[in-house]
């Protein structure tokens, strides 16, 4: 993998700025409906925010919520729907940012109860929804395929 960003780090790509700020853990949380939603035995929630910003002249496709991951060990870990009372969920984001638009919005991913954010690794995938990308050959996991990484803790 390449090189882990820190918190609050942007990278760019193809003119989209991508901002990983904060990361929270729950225990439980309030979803928009108002109702508590508990995880899994054995789980938690991490909660990781994320920034947007089109620097191009013309309107840029939003990235999907399959392209981030969280990786705990040697175990990718995908996006989860749900919506946080008072909290942006990333699925509701608009399909396209205009031209110098920004926008932010959370992610939420059940990871093991045991995970500390020193464990984990945020991954940002613009160009594939897996970081394992060819199946046919262990050789090559990462593929050719564009991947930036963040440090979930500071």
């Amino acid at each position: 993998l390449p090189t882990s960003a820190s918190p609050g780090d942007s990278i760019t790509w193809r003119d989209l700025q991508v901002t990983m700020g904060q990361v929270e853990i729950t225990n439980d949380f309030i979803t928009e409906f108002g109702s508590t939603r508990s995880p899994s035995p054995g789980m938690k929630f991490m909660w990781v925010h994320i920034q947007l910003k089109n620097a191009r002249q013309i309107e840029i496709d939003t990235p999907q919520l399959e392209n981030f991951s969280v990786l705990y060990a040697a175990t990718e870990l995908k996006p989860i729907y749900g919506h946080r009372q008072g909290y942006k969920d990333y699925s509701t984001l608009e399909s396209v940012l205009f031209p110098k638009q920004e926008t932010n919005a959370w992610i939420r991913f059940d990871i093991p109860v045991a995970a500390e954010l020193t464990d984990l690794l945020c991954v940002f995938l613009p160009e594939s929804a897996q970081i394992g990308t060819s199946f046919s050959s262990p050789n090559y996991p990462y593929s050719d395929k564009p991947t930036y990484v963040w440090k979930c803790a500071p």
